[in-house]
């Protein structure tokens, strides 16, 4: 109950409401945690070990597909924040895509070069399978690109559920 604010270097990534989940980054990509958990209005958590979660996700394979693929989204997302310096701009998702696009670029799409600089700029280490993994998260026409439509429909399509990715 109650909500649970995300935040990357103080700024406002996602809220976690009652039924999402946070958290999970560490134990998926085998790493630190690179974000601040903030309890807010009287928040009541269900807390699961790693040794849990690891057997959850292995005997349920569906389950950790899914959650990669929030993962990633939320990846995706602290990297916008961290480019544009401030809180992800659900109200404007122009501006958080066009913070990601190319200045170069012909058409109104994320390539696989401006997906893999912004990943890049919050952590170095992305492999290109890393990069390609995000980018199929949020490329819903399995394009090769990711358009402004699918952009809004992953982030900002129903808010409530949006702010959980």
């Amino acid at each position: 109950s109650g909500k649970v604010h995300i935040a990357e270097n103080n700024k406002h990534v996602f809220t976690a409401t009652p039924g999402n989940v946070f958290g999970e980054h560490s134990v998926l990509m085998g790493s630190l945690r690179n974000c601040t958990a903030l309890c807010a209005n009287g928040c009541v958590v269900q807390e699961l070990q790693g040794k849990d979660f690891r057997q959850l996700v292995q005997t349920t394979p569906e389950i950790l597909t899914s959650l990669r693929d929030l993962c990633m989204r939320r990846e995706f997302k602290k990297a916008v924040v961290l480019r544009l310096k401030k809180e992800f701009p659900y109200d404007n998702p122009r501006k958080a895509f066009d913070a990601v696009k190319s200045k170069n670029s012909r058409d109104d799409r994320l390539d696989f070069r401006a997906i893999a600089k912004l990943m890049r700029e919050l952590n170095p280490d992305y492999t290109d399978e890393e990069i390609v993994e995000i980018m199929n998260t949020i490329d819903l026409a399995n394009s090769g690109a990711v358009s402004f439509d699918e952009f809004k429909k992953v982030f900002v399509a129903d808010i409530r559920k949006s702010a959980s990715v």
